[in-house]
C-alpha cells in the first residue's frame, strides 16, 4: 500500500487525530474496493461518506432513474437529474469529493443471476436496497464471496442496521433473522413508497451504514450477531442480540434450535 501523500495528511488532519485512527488507516481505505446496492435513501449519504473518506475504488449498483419523490432525502440528486441513472449522476457528483477515488457506475439490478458478478472484487458491500428479495439475493452472494456486508433500512421513523461477517463462523446472516422463501411464506416488502419514510431517518441510517464500513475496513472489530434498531422521534437505539440460526440455508450457522 502507498503512503499517504501531504497533501492527504493535510485534508484528513483532523481524522487522523481521533482515537484508533492512524496513517495506516488511511492505507487501508485507500486500497478498498467497496460495492454500494441502490444510490436512494441510504445509498446516497453511505457513498458521499465514503468517497470523502478517500476510499480507493466505489462501485455504485442501481437500476433506478431519479424521480421527482426521491428529492426530499437523496441528498446527491437535484431537480435537473430527473430522468437519469441514478448510479450515473451519484457517481458523477462523488467524482469532485476525491480525485484519486475510482468510481464505477452500473445502472443494473442485483439479481440471483448476476449477484457474484456483480460485488466479486469487493472487500465490502453495503446493501441499500428497500426490497426483502434483493437482501435476502446479496447476503447470500455475500456468504459465498465471503466478503462482509452492512444491511441497512428504513421505513417511516425507524430503521434498521446489521453487520454480517462470513468470515467469522460466529456472525450469523441476514437470513439466520428473516429466513429465506424457501424457508417461509414469501414476505411483502413494507416499501416507502406505500408506508412512507422520513428523510432524516434513512439519512441517519445511511450514516451508522458508513461509520460501520469505516470500521471495517480500518481493521476495527464489527458488531457482528446484533440487530440494531432505530427510531428517530424519540432518538431510541436499541439492540437484539442473536446467534447462528441452526438450519439456515445461507451461513449454515450452528447457533439455536
Amino acid at each position: 500500500m502507498s503512503q499517504p501523500s501531504d497533501e492527504d495528511l493535510v485534508r484528513f488532519s483532523r481524522f487522523l487525530l481521533a482515537p484508533e485512527v492512524s496513517e495506516d488507516s488511511l492505507r487501508r481505505l485507500r486500497s478498498s474496493r467497496v460495492a454500494v446496492v441502490g444510490v436512494g435513501g441510504l445509498g446516497c449519504p453511505v457513498a458521499l461518506y465514503l468517497a470523502a473518506a478517500g476510499i480507493g475504488r466505489l462501485r455504485l449498483i442501481d437500476p433506478d432513474k431519479v424521480e421527482m419523490s426521491n428529492l426530499p432525502r437523496q441528498i446527491l440528486f437535484g431537480l435537473g437529474d430527473t430522468g437519469r441513472d441514478k448510479a450515473q449522476v451519484a457517481a458523477e457528483r462523488l467524482g469532485t469529493f476525491h480525485p484519486e477515488t475510482q468510481i464505477e457506475a452500473l445502472a443494473e439490478a442485483v439479481t440471483a443471476n448476476n449477484a457474484q458478478s456483480l460485488l466479486s472484487g469487493a472487500n465490502l458491500v453495503i446493501d441499500c436496497t428497500d426490497r426483502f428479495a434483493a437482501r435476502q439475493v446479496i447476503n447470500e452472494a455475500c456468504h459465498r464471496l465471503r466478503v462482509p456486508l452492512v444491511i441497512g433500512s428504513a421505513l417511516q421513523w425507524s430503521g434498521q442496521l446489521l453487520v454480517v461477517d462470513p468470515r467469522q463462523k460466529a456472525s450469523g446472516c441476514y437470513a439466520c433473522l428473516f429466513p429465506t422463501e424457501d424457508e417461509q411464506p414469501a414476505v411483502v416488502d413494507a416499501a416507502c413508497g406505500a408506508y412512507g419514510v422520513v428523510s432524516t431517518a434513512v439519512g441517519l441510517v445511511g450514516l451508522m451504514q458508513a461509520n460501520e464500513a469505516l470500521k471495517l475496513l480500518m481493521g476495527m472489530p464489527a458488531p457482528t450477531g446484533q440487530l440494531w434498531q432505530f427510531e428517530a422521534r424519540s432518538l431510541g437505539l436499541e439492540t437484539m442480540r442473536f446467534r447462528p440460526r441452526r438450519g439456515c440455508l445461507v451461513c449454515g450457522g450452528l447457533g439455536e434450535e
